[in-house]
C-alpha cells in the first residue's frame, strides 16, 4: 500500500470513528444516567427526566450529527409503564419528544422488543450498529442507529441510543473514500454497506464476498476493499 493510500485509509478511518464516537458517548452518557435512575425502586417514567436535559442540547445544537437520541426501557421495568421510550427526535431544527403508541391493545403498537436495535445489545450486552435501513419512524431517511444495553447492576433495563442519518455519514466521509484510486467502502458488522466510492456498492447493499477488511476499533464497522 502507498504511503498517499495509506494516509487516505487512515483519514477515512479517523472521520468514521469520530462520527460514531460521538453518537456512542452520547449513547453511553445516556445509559449512565438511566442506569442512575434504577438505584431506587420503584422506578417510574418521571424519574427519567433527566435523559430529557441530555438529549435535548445534543440535538438542538448547530451542525450537530445527532438527528435522534434517548432510552428506551425494558418491559416491565417501569412501574407506570410496561412499554417506554424517553426518546426525543430533531423536528423542524429542534428536539422533540417522539410519541408512539405503547399499549399493546392499541392498533397502532410499537413493539421494539424484536427490533435489532433493541435486540442485539439486550442478548449480546455489546454496543450494536444497526443499518443503514430507512427509519420511518424517527428521520424518514436511511439511518444508523447506534444502541448500547443498560443494566442496573446486573439486570437489563433497556437500550440508550441515538440516531445518524447516513447523509451525514456521506457528507463527512465521501470526500476522502473517492480520493482513493480502489473501490472501497465502510461495512456494518453484517457485511452491509455504510457508504462506498462506488455506484454500484450504495448504502444497504450488502457485500457477499468483500475483499481484505481492515477493522475500525472500538466499533462495529470495517473499512472493506472490494475486488
Amino acid at each position: 500500500m502507498s504511503t498517499h493510500v495509506a494516509q487516505d485509509t487512515a483519514a477515512i478511518v479517523e472521520l468514521v470513528s469520530a462520527l460514531a464516537g460521538e453518537a456512542f458517548g452520547l449513547a453511553d452518557q445516556i445509559a449512565a444516567t438511566a442506569a442512575a435512575a434504577f438505584t431506587k425502586q420503584p422506578v417510574r417514567r418521571s424519574d427519567l427526566k433527566g435523559i430529557a436535559s441530555l438529549v435535548k442540547p445534543a440535538i438542538d445544537a448547530p451542525g450537530s450529527p445527532i438527528a435522534g437520541a434517548g432510552f428506551v426501557v425494558a418491559v416491565d421495568a417501569l412501574a407506570d409503564s410496561r412499554w417506554w421510550l424517553e426518546w426525543f427526535m430533531r423536528n423542524n431544527g429542534a428536539a422533540e419528544r417522539l410519541l408512539v403508541d405503547t399499549d399493546p391493545r392499541g392498533d397502532n403498537f410499537y413493539d421494539y422488543e424484536s427490533l435489532p436495535w433493541y435486540d442485539v445489545p439486550r442478548t449480546t450486552g455489546q454496543r450494536h450498529i444497526t443499518g443503514p435501513y430507512v427509519d420511518y419512524l424517527c428521520t424518514e431517511d436511511y439511518t444508523l442507529t447506534f444502541t448500547v444495553p443498560v443494566f442496573a447492576g446486573t439486570t437489563f433495563v433497556g437500550v440508550a441510543g441515538a440516531d445518524v442519518r447516513v447523509f451525514t455519514f456521506e457528507k463527512a466521509v465521501l470526500p476522502c473514500l473517492r480520493a482513493i484510486h480502489r473501490t472501497v467502502a465502510v461495512v456494518n458488522d453484517q457485511g452491509r454497506v455504510v457508504l462506498s466510492n462506488s455506484a454500484r456498492h450504495v448504502s444497504g447493499t450488502l457485500l457477499k464476498a468483500p475483499g481484505p477488511a481492515q477493522p475500525i476499533e472500538g466499533l462495529p464497522l470495517s473499512l472493506v476493499e472490494i475486488t
